[in-house]
């Protein structure tokens, strides 16, 4: 009687589940293999693309396109999506610019990031409570987040006067004379991605988030609350956009009422090349920075190219428009085995039926 090694069991086991979750993700998997095959055309033609200054410009982008990315991946989870985040943004550069001189730096992110939470919050409250659509309150709350913008600002820009704190963001963070590939900035941002990536994963709450997405009438007849998961996901998605305008505007040294409002338009991008799924309750944190370093090496390899601005518009729009219709692909093929699937198993039931 022969026997197979527990070694050999072992690998085939691994290689299912390998297999399996290469299945269930596909589309992350099609990412993956973009970004390197991004990354490897671009390092082939520019000597200086592979190179740590490169690398430390890509991890730059988290606290930026980064976070507004990860905004949108969690409200598209619970099937909504949230167009405000580029006003909420740019309204926190203002404030954290305005009062960094009077109260200080960190004082005024804490200020500012704790607006931008109460106003997703009370967004995801209203809307659960409305049953509105988040699309349409939410151009709302854009337009009238700009107008309180131009108020706050005085309908100008505002500019910082004390640059320390702004300078340590920037730079390069040193450990025992030894340049890092990260600023505090950027490891800010990805200490945020990682709490609400494991929150996502492992808490009550962050599941339910999955659940009124993926299937809402099924969760709400199990039980599962509305209005909770709906503050937690809008006031997750104001807190990121909070988070990103303060960095953005101390970072720069100014902050326009107006500015960011391409925010709206690049986040959802990289949260869906991130592998979000557009019917909802699909997505996580791991992809969120998946499409925010596919997005960053796109854009910065265009730059190396010396390519006009519309250029990196249509090959962002190129690389949705892919991504986009492999979702698609991917969700009839699986539709498919599933027929193909229960065909079988019908035909075996008939067969042992007519036996018997």
């Amino acid at each position: 009687m022969s026997t197979i090694p527990q070694s050999d069991s072992r690998e085939n086991s691994l290689v299912a589940r390998v297999r399996e979750w290469m299945l269930l993700n596909s589309q992350i998997v099609f990412t993956i293999l973009v970004a390197f095959g991004i990354a490897a055309y671009f390092s082939l033609n520019f000597d200086a693309y592979a190179s740590t200054r490169n690398t430390f410009a890509i991890l730059e982008r988290f606290p930026e396109l980064g976070l507004i990315t990860l905004g949108f991946t969690v409200t598209i989870i619970a099937g909504e999506i949230d167009l405000s985040m580029g006003s909420v943004a740019a309204l926190v550069g203002v404030i954290v610019v305005r009062l960094n001189d009077p109260i200080g730096a960190v004082p005024a992110i804490l200020v500012g990031v704790g607006i931008a939470t109460l106003i997703g919050a009370l967004q995801g409250y209203l809307i659960s409570i409305l049953r509105i659509s988040a699309i349409v309150f939410t151009i709302g709350t854009l337009m009238l987040l700009r107008g309180v913008s131009l108020f706050v600002a005085d309908e100008q820009t505002v500019v910082l006067r004390e640059f320390e704190f702004s300078d340590w963001l920037k730079d390069r963070i040193t450990v025992g004379g030894v340049e890092l590939i990260l600023s505090p900035a950027s490891v800010m941002a990805l200490i945020v991605f990682v709490v609400i990536g494991l929150f996502l994963l492992y808490n009550k709450w962050g599941r339910e988030i999955y659940a009124i997405g993926g299937a809402r009438r099924e969760a709400l007849a199990a039980g599962v609350p509305l209005t909770r998961p709906m503050i937690i996901t809008f006031a997750i998605s104001g807190f990121c956009a909070g988070l990103a305008g303060a960095i953005i505007g101390l970072r720069a040294g100014s902050a326009q009422p107006l500015g960011l409002q391409g925010l709206i338009l690049t986040g959802p991008t990289a949260a869906f090349v991130g592998g979000v799924s557009i019917s909802g309750g699909k997505g996580s944190a791991f992809g969120a920075a998946l499409g925010t370093v596919t997005i960053a090496l796109l854009q910065i390899g265009l730059i190396f190219m010396a390519t006009p601005a519309y250029v990196t518009r249509l090959a962002i729009g190129t690389l949705l428009t892919v991504v986009i219709m492999v979702e698609i692909g991917a969700r009839w093929l699986d539709r498919y085995q599933t027929r193909q699937t229960l065909l079988q198993r019908w035909t075996q039931e008939g067969r042992s039926t007519n036996e018997g």
